[in-house]
């Protein structure tokens, strides 16, 4: 009676496949937001993408989007396709029409090569709408109004109540901090459609002006896509006073926010205390002033300043003129520019000397007390990993000029060396721009010793600290151990070493290395010959390679197995010990999320702070596809190798007799042959107690269509239990 059981449950699992189309095919899914450009991986892609077909599906429609590697150009959206050098399928700009079934297929000699490579694209989406009252016809967005974000997650050939029960999906309001909003009463957060439509609601403040809500797609907690929306009020009677932030150095742009169609209206005034200029008449800029050649006028009429300075800071107007009148209202900038400087030389920066770093706001046209209390402005001291040295002892900070001016005094250490201190200017929170520095010791004879850190096939540059204007005078040595290279000589590149090909000299005289291997790791020195004679000391340069490995004993990657990895940092020249206590270097483990695995209890890892550090775990069902990370940091991140875990794939089983078939039945069910309603060919399912047990959850989920066969099926085995 069993056996007929096990055959009644093996014909609604066939019936049933037939009717979901599912092939037994591992499908991806891919999530993006509107907008983005999105790759589609083939993961069954030949050698030579001329076999390749890609085949869009949704709903009732099918579309062949790729044929034989070639573009399909008489579909609506094709000059927004194009075909990667893997076969995968590339979508420019996507939209929510984008989102279905998509299938990779391959054929050689018009014969169908193995199964297909599905994918299923699904598009997050946000809009707005705005709450309006009988009594008033405001349709824009200000303070006071009631507004409602839509965020949707467009989906096609699976339900809602899978994506979220099945595959753990989420979406999540969070603000630009990337605090979850959930928790906060002042918005009202609710779902629809089985929780892949969600709305938030707020009455908008004032200091909303330039906020960001974000809402996240989220698959078993680890982050998919995102979408963005940026509350923008309107500017009073058409004119549009703007406060723009930048660092001396940058780039700037200045907004026109009355500019007409044609920018030949378009004047750029400057005006500074008792100075005013006329930058730009009329679209034509004027070359009588002392920056004109790093000044240009933009398409939108918008004004960019290369390189700017903070002799640039003050108030910026444009106006429109036509005919001789002008039209409508200026629009007013205001340029505050930010810099850093230091009360100390290049050689007093050592350990043990006092630095004291000034971190200023040039602005006009404001106050100082009107950018700190009216519009929120705040200098922020932080350290490369972005914590507020406001709270650490070690940093005396202080402010001047209504906070205008911030100090940071601080006696330096050994470990310094690198250290970078950076200082924010924010407005209500949200970052504006800043500006870094970062303390660099001189070596005792003068050049500066650099450490470089690289993994496994990057392409790595090595500074020339010691260089002279012409690279001719350039000799670099490579030694490692007792073994001492020359790789380049007078300029010129020696072609008589293994590696020579790999190797470039930069204009600026450093040494480019291309796909690195472990077998470079070394010390590197930058020498100088003029006429025969070395000028000055040598420019050295410590390669550190970074590796992952996993044990040598792992046979099998599967659920239950214990895998240890190690993570080894290959050095020459230095020892570990003076890596990590003098350079400050750690190799630290994290998750694809960046969180340090240190402190989860799953891991077990060792040692810490050394040049070789092993992490060990016993693998879950959910690890299939996780991805662990060896950092090697140097007061920040300098380079990481990943590991990413792939389970075998389950051994197939066929029925060959009676005998065999009586044993499987006892860990596995037989394997069906299937044929997918695309018409490719049949092939062999696994059919462990796991994956029954999914089989079962997508009977259930697909029962409303198969109610009929189910019950003919459950009234058979019902009749042949009872005739035995």
């Amino acid at each position: 009676m069993a056996d007929k059981c096990h055959i009644c449950l093996l014909g609604l699992i066939i019936i049933c496949s037939l009717l979901t189309g599912t092939s037994g095919a591992e499908v991806t899914r891919v999530f993006s937001s509107s907008g983005e450009n999105v790759r589609l991986p083939c993961n069954n892609a030949l050698s030579d993408c001329t076999s390749t077909s890609w085949i869009y599906s949704r709903q009732s429609v099918t579309v062949e989007l790729i044929t034989g590697g070639k573009k399909k150009n008489n579909i609506e959206r094709h000059e927004r396709l194009s075909l990667g050098s893997d076969c995968s399928l590339n979508i420019e700009k996507v939209t929510k029409e984008d989102n279905g079934f998509y299938i990779c297929r391959q054929y050689v000699n018009g014969e169908q090569q193995g199964a297909d490579a599905l994918v299923n694209l699904h598009v997050i989406n946000v809009s707005l709408s705005i709450s309006v009252s009988s009594s008033s016809s405001q349709t824009e967005i200000r303070p006071g109004s009631s507004v409602t974000l839509f965020c949707q997650l467009y989906y096609d050939r699976v339900s809602c109540d899978t994506l979220v029960r099945t595959e753990g999906v989420q979406l999540i309001w969070v603000n630009q901090a990337g605090v979850n909003l959930q928790t906060d009463s002042r918005y009202q957060i609710s779902f629809s459609s089985g929780q892949c439509i969600s709305t938030l609601t707020t009455t908008l403040l004032n200091e909303d002006h330039n906020r960001e809500w974000r809402c996240l797609v989220t698959q078993r907690n680890e982050l998919k896509t995102s979408v963005t929306y940026t509350v923008k009020y309107p500017s009073k009677h058409g004119e549009d006073d703007s406060l723009v932030f930048y660092r001396s150095g940058e780039n700037v742009r200045l907004p026109c926010n009355n500019a007409l169609s044609d920018c030949t209206s378009t004047t750029w005034i400057y005006s500074r205390r008792s100075e005013t200029v006329e930058l730009i008449t009329l679209g034509i800029k004027k070359n009588d002033i002392e920056r004109h050649e790093r000044l240009s006028l933009d398409s939108d009429c918008s004004l960019n300043i290369k390189k700017a300075t903070k002799e640039d800071y003050g108030f910026y107007i444009c106006r429109q003129d036509v005919n001789g009148e002008q039209q409508g209202t200026d629009a007013r900038v205001h340029l505050n520019v930010l810099q850093v400087s230091s009360s100390s030389s290049q050689t007093e920066i050592r350990p043990g000397s006092s630095v004291t770093l000034f971190c200023q706001l040039y602005y006009d046209g404001v106050s100082c007390d009107t950018l700190v209390r009216t519009e929120g402005v705040q200098l922020i001291w932080v350290n490369q990993a972005g914590v507020n040295l406001r709270t650490d002892s070690r940093y005396q900070i202080s402010f001047s000029s209504g906070q205008c001016i911030s100090t940071l005094t601080t006696t330096l250490l050994n470990e310094d060396h690198n250290r970078e201190w950076r200082c924010l200017v924010t407005q209500r929170n949200e970052l504006k721009t800043s500006v870094a520095y970062t303390v660099n010791y001189l070596g005792s004879n003068g050049a500066e010793d650099t450490h470089t850190f690289c993994s496994s096939g990057e392409n790595v540059r090595l500074p020339c600290n010691n260089a002279l204007s012409d690279c001719a005078s350039t000799t670099w040595i490579y030694s490692r151990q007792s073994e001492s290279v020359e790789l380049t000589a007078g300029g010129e590149k020696k072609n008589n070493i293994e590696r020579h090909e790999r190797l470039s000299l930069g204009s600026d005289c450093s040494l480019n290395i291309k796909k690195v291997a472990e077998e470079d790791n070394g010390s590197y020195s930058c020498r100088q010959y003029v006429n025969g004679e070395q000028q000055g000391a040598d420019a050295r340069v410590y390669l550190h390679f970074l590796h992952v490995s996993l044990s040598s004993s792992q046979t099998e990657i599967r659920p239950g197995s214990s895998v240890t990895l190690s993570c080894q940092l290959y050095y020459d020249g230095v020892s570990c010990d003076y890596l990590v206590r003098t350079e400050g270097v750690q190799l630290i483990w994290v998750n694809r999320a960046g969180v340090n695995l240190q402190t989860d209890s799953r891991y077990q890892i060792s040692p810490p702070g050394q040049c070789i550090s092993t992490l060990t775990t016993t693998l879950l069902n959910k690890d299939h596809n996780r991805e662990w990370r060896c950092l090697v940091t140097q007061r920040k991140v300098k380079t990481s190798v990943k590991y990413i875990v792939k389970y075998s794939a389950p051994v197939n089983l066929t029925r060959s007799s009676s005998n065999s078939e009586k044993k499987s039945s006892q860990t596995t069910a037989a394997a069906p042959t299937i044929q997918d309603p695309a018409g490719t060919k049949p092939e062999t399912v696994s059919m462990t107690a796991g994956s029954l047990f999914r089989v079962i959850v997508i009977i259930v989920e697909i029962a409303v269509y198969a109610a009929p066969t189910v019950i003919l099926l459950q009234i058979i085995c019902a009749r042949r239990a009872g005739e035995t």
